[in-house]
């Protein structure tokens, strides 16, 4: 099943290519058909030849672009590109009183088409070639006025069939390279995803190894972290003694901050991986759940007040996981930097559903963020001061959480009077 859509992925990639090319084409084959016919309009102030230059050279611009316009998604445009360069030929030979050279212009032909890489199209164009030297040959042989093919006065079959074989023999020259450019490019593009599957699978080896080492890593040092933070609560127990309670409260702090960041380098690496599982979502539940458990994470150990608005008139539908990293990020983040000077901190979470998206606010009334910082603050490790808490990976796995479910986030703050983050995620 996997190979099958390994080849299916590249065949649409070779597609893509062609694609591309068959564009480009087109957009060359524009300015060359503008000059095959501006060369018709000069030939016809020459050779006084104004009905043919304008008539027949009209005729055959609006048969492409009609083709073209008609059945965009077709390639007839390219066959009837073929059999329109043969006939300017045939405008140009009749126009010039049957000058030679101006078969000239079938082989100039012949190398547009390559561009197509479809060697195929060669052969409208010989067979224009062929019948043109046929039937005015033939004409001319019989002797009627103003049957413009050659100015030779007579053309032995001889030397009509050596020419016809020899235009061939241009015509099937450049069938081959188009043929040739097509399968280079197939077989480049091949090569290319190949090598693409390659580092793809090496990438998703080494990202499963990162997944192994992180979860490993992470688990074996929360571990003697949690025992140290149990054995410093016993050690608290044993003294009355300021200095010593004072290390131990400093210790248990940073060991803290250490469990904050293994726990922000957890959240980063679940939510840079994790596929997106839409489930329902409970607003009033998950807030909940959220803001008991970060009542007390501030440092002076104030009460903050929530105050909670939740409109909920539309089923909501998104990834729960990554919803509670979100809020537990911002409303912490709010916990913490309270204003000293306010005498009664809050956090305002108002959540309103709609069909289309759900907007989520969350207004504090804490220190602020100054408006340097504010284009920053989403940065990875960004910090706005020494004295800031956390890792300064807290807003970045927010971020990338709102990116992840194809939100958006914005953030409004001015120092001394508070911060709102605004989030919205559509309906999926």
């Amino acid at each position: 099943m996997k190979q099958e859509v390994a080849a299916l992925e590249q065949s649409m990639h070779i597609k893509d290519f062609l694609f591309v090319i068959k564009k480009k084409s087109d957009h060359l084959t524009n300015y060359f058909l503008i000059s095959f016919f501006v060369v018709g309009l000069l030939l016809s102030f020459f050779y006084d030849t104004w009905q043919i230059g304008i008539g027949v050279g009209s005729l055959l611009l609006i048969a492409y672009y009609s083709t073209k316009i008609v059945l965009p998604k077709s390639n007839l445009y390219q066959y009837v590109l073929s059999v329109v360069l043969g006939i300017f030929m045939a405008q140009f030979i009749y126009q010039m009183h049957g000058m030679f050279e101006m078969h000239f212009m079938a082989f100039i032909a012949s190398a547009i088409l390559i561009t197509y890489q479809n060697w195929k199209l060669q052969i409208p164009l010989l067979l224009v070639v062929g019948i043109h030297h046929g039937v005015f040959g033939y004409f001319q042989y019989l002797g009627l006025d103003e049957i413009y093919f050659s100015q030779l006065d007579y053309m032995s079959l001889q030397t009509f069939i050596i020419h016809i074989i020899l235009a061939g023999c241009i015509f099937s020259i450049c069938g081959l390279w188009a043929y040739q450019f097509k399968k280079y490019s197939e077989i480049h593009m091949e090569l290319i995803f190949n090598k693409r599957e390659i580092e793809n699978q090496e990438l998703k080896t080494a990202n499963y190894e990162l997944d192994r080492f992180v979860y490993s890593t992470s688990h074996d040092l929360r571990a003697p972290l949690n025992s140290m933070l149990g054995l410093i609560e016993i050690a608290k127990e044993e003294t009355t003694e300021e200095l010593m309670l004072e290390y131990f409260r400093m210790l248990k702090g940073s060991a803290k901050k250490l469990d904050g960041f293994i726990c922000d380098i957890l959240d980063y690496s679940r939510n840079s991986r994790m596929k997106i599982n839409n489930e329902l979502i409970n607003f009033r539940e998950l807030i909940n759940g959220v803001t008991e458990n970060l009542k007390f994470i501030g440092d002076n150990n104030r009460m903050v007040e929530f105050k909670i608005e939740i409109s909920d008139e539309a089923s909501f539908y998104s990834d729960k996981n990554r919803l509670i990293t979100i809020l537990n990020n911002l409303i912490s983040n709010a916990i913490r930097y309270q204003n000293s000077q306010i005498p009664n901190p809050y956090v305002h979470i108002k959540i309103e559903t709609s069909p289309a998206e759900t907007n989520i606010f969350i207004q504090d009334n804490g220190i602020g963020i100054d408006e340097e910082s504010q284009s920053k603050i989403f940065d990875m490790f960004y910090r706005v001061s020494q004295e800031s808490v956390g890792s300064g990976l807290g807003l970045y796995i927010v971020k990338e959480a709102v990116n992840k479910l194809n939100g958006d986030i914005k953030v409004k703050s001015q120092i001394g009077e508070g911060t709102t983050f605004l989030i919205k995620i559509p309906n999926q």
